[in-house]
């Protein structure tokens, strides 16, 4: 890692090392951005160990440390043993036996950051004093480095990504909005079995609810596992003389089947307890800032999406700062998008958690499990881009257009009065761009602006509709044009088209 001067300027600074902002700062070094990432050096407090599932390998193939984290010899996961909602026991494999990763987050940030700063990233342990917004549309970050703390530099960047987490260095300034759910403490221990763990599935992740909380286990390697208890301190009895060791083995002894597992163990690491709470922002971009993973919203541990979500948001936040470096009449837009984005992310993941809550609702009466079963969020945001076909097909109008192409000898397709063509952002590349997309409306959907249904582009399949008398004449057309599709899929979507009066079928009609 480096230590260096800090430059005067940069293109980008990134505020926080953690996978959010190792994530930012790698894909927008590798596109040829100077990016100044500022971390804290590494304290001597514990980290917690998480699950991360099957599916986060596309995006650490999208940022180019898939073969780093291959290599790095983390713990690998078949799936998750549950007992939840009921003392029956759920064990569930990932699909295609695909594998997760177990992972101790300071070993997996620091992983993330060495990758970083091999894409050229400049990466310097510093304590970041203030920012400030300038009238230029440039801010100014007054660090101070490790190697002199005494006195502060100032840094001018285009754009800073507050990657801080939980400190929030510039969500806090007004754009951290606390969520009216209660409060959640998480409090760790590891434990040690050098003969292994009984267990069927040992390499499962492990949630169990109890009475007024809920336990998690991950293991680390064949002996090791980090075992965490979910509690709120409102309502548990909390040891309030800071003997955080007593109130865990306390809470773990309500478990049954987590605390069955540390009987015969060693807990190798005395107990530490860490702010687990909920929140989000009302906005998450400015005119020279992004809000970027855990700094704009928390999402329960529950999801065991973490981690991939601070990584996704990465993703995107290097789009919009791109975006907003080679193409600043578009900055605006994509900032809104952004924004947009982040809030859909996080309604989604709460939706899913209260649904989870709810259930362990069923067999444990108590306000821990009640008081989070409900959306108390303020979920302002509904995505007005997204269209289920499946729900669609079941549409009598869709159904009926479907029934008419079937027995249709030809087709004469042009554009209908319900055809409205609108430019919304989205993403081509590296960049937030206006695309086309319809608005569309059907009983079962309400009124959405769409662009693609099950991979189909509804407005290149208006452009070229009215060039074909035979469906399957379009069809092969569409797929020679532009990414394949499935036939079924394909039909569907001309069907909705259809049946939103976005197209019209003249053939064998009086004109």
């Amino acid at each position: 890692m480096s230590r260096i001067h800090l430059p005067s300027t940069s293109d980008i600074i990134v505020i926080g090392g953690g996978p959010a902002g190792a994530s930012a700062a790698r894909i927008l070094s590798a596109w040829g951005h100077g990016v100044l990432l500022l971390t804290k050096s590494q304290s001597p407090m514990p980290t917690l160990a998480e699950s991360l599932p099957p599916s986060c390998r596309k995006l650490f193939r999208a940022i180019g440390v898939l073969e780093a984290i291959d290599e790095a010899g983390f713990y690998r996961s078949t799936g998750n043993t549950f007992w939840w909602g009921n003392d029956q026991m759920r064990s569930e494999h990932f699909a295609d036996d695909e594998r997760g990763y177990q992972v101790v987050r300071r070993e997996f940030d620091h992983l993330l950051r060495d990758q970083a700063e091999a894409a050229n990233t400049t990466v310097v342990e510093s304590t970041v004093k203030r920012v400030e917004f300038d009238a230029d549309d440039t801010a100014t970050v007054h660090v101070a480095t490790d190697s002199d703390c005494r006195t502060p530099v100032a840094v001018e960047a285009r754009v800073v990504l507050d990657c801080s987490g939980r400190s929030g260095i510039i969500a806090r300034r007004g754009f951290r909005r606390q969520s009216a759910m209660p409060l959640t403490l998480a409090i760790a221990g590891v434990w040690e079995r050098p003969e292994g763990w009984s267990l069927a599935e040992p390499s499962h992740t492990l949630v169990e609810a109890y009475h007024d909380g809920w336990a998690w286990s991950v293991p680390v390697s064949t002996s090791r596992r980090y075992v965490t208890v979910m509690v709120d301190p409102r309502e548990t009895d909390l040891d309030k003389a800071g003997k955080i060791a007593a109130t865990y083995r306390r809470e773990l002894a309500k478990t049954r089947e987590i605390s069955g597992l540390t009987h015969d163990a060693q807990l190798s690491e005395a107990p530490w307890a860490c702010d687990a709470s909920v929140y989000s922002a009302s906005r998450c971009a400015g005119s020279t800032f992004l809000l970027v993973g855990d700094a704009a919203s928390f999402i329960d541990p529950l999801s065991s999406f973490g981690v991939k979500k601070a990584i996704s948001s990465a993703w995107m936040a290097a789009i919009v700062a791109n975006t907003c470096l080679v193409r600043p009449d578009m900055g605006e837009v994509a900032r809104n998008f952004y924004t947009a984005r982040e809030m859909e992310i996080f309604s989604t993941y709460a939706k899913r958690t209260a649904a989870y809550f709810r259930d362990g609702a069923t067999m444990h009466d108590h306000p821990f499990w009640t008081g989070r079963s409900e959306l108390n969020y303020d979920l302002d945001h509904n995505s007005p881009t997204a269209i289920d076909l499946d729900s669609v097909r079941r549409d009598p109008t869709v159904q009926a257009s479907f029934a008419e192409l079937k027995n249709s000898a030809e087709i004469a397709l042009t554009p209908g009065d319900g055809l409205e063509i609108e430019r919304w952002p989205g993403i081509a590349g590296r960049e937030v761009v206006l695309e086309e997309r319809l608005g569309l409306e059907t009983p079962i959907t309400g009124r959405v602006a769409v662009r693609f249904v099950r991979n189909v582009d509804l407005p290149a399949l208006v452009r070229i509709a009215g060039h074909h008398r035979h469906v399957p004449d379009l069809f092969e057309a569409y797929n020679q044009r532009y990414s394949p599709v499935i036939l079924p899929d394909f039909l569907g979507a001309l069907s909705l088209l259809l049946a939103t009066g976005a197209l019209i079928n003249g053939f064998g009609k009086e004109v």
